[in-house]
């Protein structure tokens, strides 16, 4: 457990604090056989980032809200295509497995189960990380190109070109 808390560190900036404390409780109750308990903190932190998704996707003025709200978890999971990764779409199982895992799954099973999960859940993070450093990568080149740009017409002015 103390090695894969470690591994959490590089998403404080994605997870809320309460969050990322979800995910430390699940990880060391995993670590201490403890497979149902686990699995309710990855089911509610797979849910707190597709409603993550979510916000970002109901300021779009196409979405239909109401649908959202009408639908269950599988169905929006596929809703927010475009806003949650592809993988995530094409594997929206995993929620009906930490949905089963909740209220039919043995303690073995879950712990069986708790990687995949979790892998998922890394997968959903990951994603974010990269869409930010992207981001990220786009104004940085956004501001050299504008700085290059600014400094040619500069020179241009000053040789008199």
């Amino acid at each position: 457990a103390d090695f894969q808390l470690v591994d959490l560190d590089r998403y404080d900036r994605i997870l809320t604090k309460e969050t990322r404390q979800e995910f430390a409780k699940a990880i060391g109750l995993h670590a201490h056989g403890i497979g149902v308990g686990s699995f309710i903190y990855l089911r509610r932190i797979f849910e707190s980032l597709v409603e993550k998704a979510h916000e970002e996707a109901r300021i779009k003025p196409e979405w239909v809200e109401n649908n959202y709200e009408r639908s269950r978890m599988h169905e929006k999971i596929m809703l927010l295509k475009g806003f949650l990764p592809e993988a995530l779409i094409e594997n929206a199982d995993i929620y009906r497995l930490l949905s089963k895992g909740v209220h039919s799954l043995s303690e073995s099973e879950c712990l069986q189960y708790f990687e995949t999960v979790k892998i998922g859940i890394e997968y959903l993070l990951n994603g974010e990380l990269e869409r930010r450093e992207k981001e990220k990568r786009a104004k940085q080149l956004k501001e050299e190109v504008a700085r290059i740009k600014g400094e040619r017409i500069g020179i241009k002015k000053h040789c008199g070109l």
